[in-house]
């Protein structure tokens, strides 16, 4: 039983030893496998997050900037979808309505009136 024991302690030391070897600012680097391994660390590269120092930067160009759309409708075209959705929607209820009252679910029929040990 002892050594069933040692066993189970053993498996759980290794099993705490790889989480805690995740905590690593190591792990983050190389990963899991890498930070076990041994691997170095990928090369850094540069950051795409621009820093505030205090050098001079380039403004932007002005030249990259698109041109305004000129495909967008006017405020009266709008207003005329708005209209035609609201008419739709007008005539979808009506429909609905119209096939709720056609199509009324039947109502359940009576209890049958049965007396145990009679027939018919």
């Amino acid at each position: 039983m002892a050594k069933g024991w040692g066993r189970a302690v053993s498996v759980a030391v290794a099993a705490c030893g790889l989480l805690l070897a995740g905590c690593s600012e190591r792990t983050l680097d190389t990963g899991l496998v890498g930070a076990v391994t041994g691997d170095n660390p990928p090369p850094s590269a540069p950051s795409p997050i621009r820093t505030m120092s205090g050098e001079k930067a380039e403004y932007p160009n002005l030249a990259t900037v698109p041109p305004r759309p000129t495909d967008l409708s006017t405020e009266k075209q709008r207003a005329a979808q708005m209209k035609s959705l609201e008419q739709d929607r007008t005539r979808s209820l009506a429909r609905k309505k119209a096939l709720e009252d056609q199509y009324r679910p039947l109502e359940a029929p009576p209890k049958p009136k049965i007396t145990p040990g009679r027939q018919g």
